[in-house]
């Protein structure tokens, strides 16, 4: 059934996906049913290969489940057109990755007006929008540089104000911080924390962080297809 904007921003119904592999199938999801709060930040961990990053997938809808459906804000993603899909991703979901994946060629500031000029807009509003995005990720005065001349915090952070600026309802983090040092792990996660709160936003991320799962409102497993809950201080 339909979430109205009173009911969680992410429902899971008996969701399963399963690929062919080898000549036979292999059920990598087994039925997930969960909703996900409005302004919650869940922290999905398990083994590697487990379906962490396939679960994202389904939920940005880049992936259609095999069995079940995905709601988000309202939308069965299953019955939009892969062009419905792209432009759902576009306004509404943010993307967070592990190695960065900013553009080489572009400058700093170019980087974050991607996803507003993917929706539009491209005037000076825009601009200031992006301006603004980096001075509270830290970065207001590397607006001109390249992603070459930043540390790898640094190019995290601008992919943290690429996620935000085009003010969509979900963040999905893969491993956001599996190529940072501890210091600087941290620094990343506290500042993810700080502005996915301070803006109302849903953030679901994939992590082996400590600091992660330290965050978290909720904690959950993937173990052999299936979700469990663990507490926050499982690591």
């Amino acid at each position: 059934m339909a979430i109205g904007e009173d009911g969680p921003l992410i429902r899971l119904e008996r969701v399963s996906k399963a690929y062919e592999e080898g000549g036979g199938i292999r059920m990598v999801l087994h039925e997930l049913s969960i909703d996900v709060a409005r302004g919650e930040l869940l922290v999905i961990v398990g083994k590697s290969g487990s379906g962490k990053s396939t679960l994202l997938n389904l939920i940005s809808g880049i992936d259609l489940p095999t069995g079940g459906e995905v709601w988000v804000d309202g939308r069965a993603l299953s019955r939009l057109s892969e062009r419905e899909r792209t432009l759902f991703r576009r306004r509404s979901v943010g993307f967070i990755f592990q190695f960065f994946n900013l553009v080489p060629t572009l400058t700093v500031l170019e980087n974050v007006l991607l996803p507003l000029e993917l929706n539009g807009r491209t005037d000076a509003a825009a601009r200031a929008v992006a301006r603004a995005m980096l001075v509270a990720v830290g970065l207001g005065d590397r607006g001109a540089s390249f992603p070459d001349r930043l540390s790898g915090g640094e190019q995290q952070r601008v992919a943290i104000a690429r996620a935000l600026a085009h003010d969509p309802a979900l963040i999905l983090a893969d491993e956001p911080t599996g190529n940072l040092d501890a210091e600087t792990s941290r620094q990343i996660l506290d500042l993810l924390d700080q502005l996915t709160r301070q803006a109302g936003k849903t953030l679901i991320m994939v992590t082996h962080s400590p600091e992660g799962i330290g965050v978290a409102d909720r904690v959950l497993r993937v173990r052999e297809g299936r979700l469990s809950i663990d507490t926050p201080l499982v690591a």
